[in-house]
């Protein structure tokens, strides 16, 4: 059955490479908290999948909010107290560190039918990309010639990255924001508290029909911050976007104010803040704020979730305008969906982390928040979460010394787990998991590289079936059929010492007695984006050629190579090709069909693929 499964994922793989992907955090200790305590001014009815805890009206849904955002008011007001300004750094953004097959735009995505933004996007005779600000289209036909530069309009945008459907484009970012400081001289030393940051997103439609000449056609601009951009095979695209603590005009101590006065104060302004405050709006085209939500369509986590708001938008691709939402009360920084389910997650505390998990039920053009819970630990990122037959599964670190792959089942209203095996890599951390139908492949690393096959065709009893253990390890994992799976990684001695990046294949006919194939070196100084960025990995199936970026440190210079995987496993490079760009920033190997990549960098090239 497993062998079974592997296969079917690796035809699969072939079919997406013509065809159609997504991030989270997380780990457990005895089970989720499924506490009711959500206060004394809401109902909580009867629950049911589509009836988890809403609010009555907007008073109710203000008072929520005040509520929990008064135990975290200060001196400063929300969002923390002094910092010096030499401490200042640029905002920091969570990168969506994805990957899996080929979509039918070139993207390397993890789900089957769910497409993600990415900063490069082809349909086979366009290369459309974002360099900087501008939009920039070549036409890879032939010989790559570029037909357009066009600047994006409005704010600077953060990290912007695009979709790309029938001749129409959608760009997606945050728009850059400085810090709002304040202060007083303290001593000749100015101390600058940081006030709430007021991010926004900003999605562009821009009509590509005639590509040599771009038209903008629309611009929203929403509250908050955009976690993930996923577009699934009916058309339809959501948009997760988070907002925290609200960009409230608070007080602060100075020579008449102490520090407690201040308090106070900011409490008041909390009490007054009205809903609008709390919930994120959004303006077309630069017009006017309009609510984003309603609050009868905004609902809440039977147990505390963090602080802020979930917003999940969902709309047709040329219909960015007219958004359906759902939002729910409380954190996100993480996002993975597949086809039927999408997760939002937030890890909190330092030295008990505990991470919440809201699941959203995906059915065509509606998005339903389904059942929220939380356990304790953390995980790597949102390859570490898998859905199947309504279940999630995680890989997590488990606290203290040990990881495991834990089951969950979505019981009325709540996320519950159903099953787990433990004793993964113990004092080791999780480098990368790969899920095929009813196993997963987990790798571990603090010295050695312990490869794990793990069996979940029993969801409520999984079982460690085989361990391989090796020098070096694995930050992404790559089907390429036959049994066969590729690591891209790096290698290391017996003491764990890094030996520069490599990659191996292992073969897993035997799952309780997994072997490693073959390896290939890139050299001692050398590193690879797959690990953290797994877009810039490409499998062309048909050559059984992988291609991937690889860094020198040595020279500073950067190289795509390929390599062709043999159904032994062999590894053997057949190309190579400079890059002027520092590989693992906006660099990516998009496949054009028929043997040919393009290689995007600061420039477009179209290679052949021996």
């Amino acid at each position: 059955m497993t062998r079974r499964a592997i296969t079917t994922f690796a035809v699969g793989a072939t079919a997406g490479a013509v065809a159609a992907a997504v991030l989270t955090t997380g780990m457990f200790g005895a089970g989720p908290r499924l506490v009711g305590a959500a206060g004394s001014f809401f109902r909580v009815p009867a629950v049911s999948a589509d009836e988890l805890p809403v609010f009555d009206d907007c008073e109710q849904l203000r008072q929520w909010y005040v509520e929990r955002a008064l135990p975290l008011v200060g001196p400063y007001g929300l969002g923390g107290g002094p910092v010096m300004p030499m401490a200042l750094a640029e905002r920091s953004v969570a990168s969506p560190s994805v990957a899996g097959d080929s979509s039918g735009t070139g993207t390397n995505t993890q789900e089957a039918d769910v497409d993600e933004a990415d900063v490069a996007k082809t349909d086979g005779s366009l290369v459309v990309r974002i360099s900087g600000r501008q939009l920039v289209v070549t036409d890879v036909t032939g010989t790559p010639r570029e037909l357009s530069r066009t600047t994006l309009p409005g704010p600077a945008l953060q990290t912007p990255e695009l979709l790309l459907r029938d001749g129409m484009v959608l760009v997606v970012g945050d728009e850059r924001t400085s810090y709002p400081f304040f202060g007083d001289v303290v001593r000749d030393r100015t101390f600058l508290p940081v006030r709430p940051v007021d991010t926004r997103t900003h999605v562009l439609s821009v009509d590509l029909r005639d590509p040599a000449t771009p038209r903008f056609t629309g611009n929203e601009a929403i509250d908050g911050g955009a976690i993930s951009t996923r577009e699934y095979a009916d058309g339809t695209v959501r948009v997760v976007v988070t907002t925290g603590y609200p960009p409230l005009d608070f007080v602060q101590p100075n020579r008449d104010r102490t520090a407690r006065q201040a308090t106070a104060r900011n409490k008041e302004i909390v009490r007054a803040a009205p809903v609008s405050a709390w919930l994120p709006g959004v303006r077309s085209d630069g017009g006017a704020k309009r609510a984003l939500v309603d609050c009868s369509d905004v609902r809440h986590p039977r147990q505390a979730s963090g602080f802020g708001t979930i917003s999940v938008l969902t709309f047709p691709f040329d219909e960015p305008a007219t958004p359906a939402t759902t939002a729910v009360t409380a954190a996100g920084d993480l996002v993975y969906s597949s086809a039927s389910r999408l997760y939002v997650a937030t890890t909190t505390g330092d030295r008990v982390p505990t991470t919440q998990v809201n699941a959203f039920t995906l059915d065509g053009d509606r998005t339903t928040y389904t059942a929220s819970g939380s356990f304790r630990g953390t995980v790597k990122d949102r390859w570490s979460l898998s859905e199947y037959d309504g279940r999630l599964r995680v890989a997590a670190q488990l606290g203290g010394r040990s990881n495991g792959v834990l089951v969950l089942d979505e019981r009325e209203g709540g996320l519950v787990e159903t099953g787990r095996v433990g004793g993964l890599g113990r004092d080791e951390t999780i480098q990368s998991v790969r899920w095929f139908g009813d196993l997963a492949i987990v790798v571990t690393f603090r010295q050695t590289d312990p490869l794990y096959t793990v069996d979940l065709s029993d969801p409520d009893r999984p079982r460690v079936v085989g361990a391989l253990k090796i020098p070096g390890f694995s930050s992404y994992l790559h089907p390429v059929g036959g049994d066969l799976v590729v690591g891209i990684g790096h290698d290391a001695s017996a003491s764990g010492s890094g030996l520069g990046a490599q990659a191996a294949s292992f073969d897993l006919r035997d799952l309780a007695d997994v072997r490693r194939a073959d390896t290939y070196g890139f050299g001692p100084t050398t590193d690879v984006s797959a690990g953290w960025d797994p877009r810039t990995f490409t499998y062309l199936p048909d050559q059984r050629t992988l291609v991937t970026p690889v860094m020198d440190w040595s020279t500073n210079r950067s190289r795509f190579v390929a390599l062709h995987v043999g159904t032994d496993g062999s590894l053997s490079q057949t190309a190579s090709w400079v890059t002027r760009r520092y590989a693992g920033v906006e660099v990516r190997t998009l496949p054009l069909g028929g043997g040919r990549i393009a290689l995007v960098g600061d420039v477009v090239r179209v290679v052949d693929v021996p």
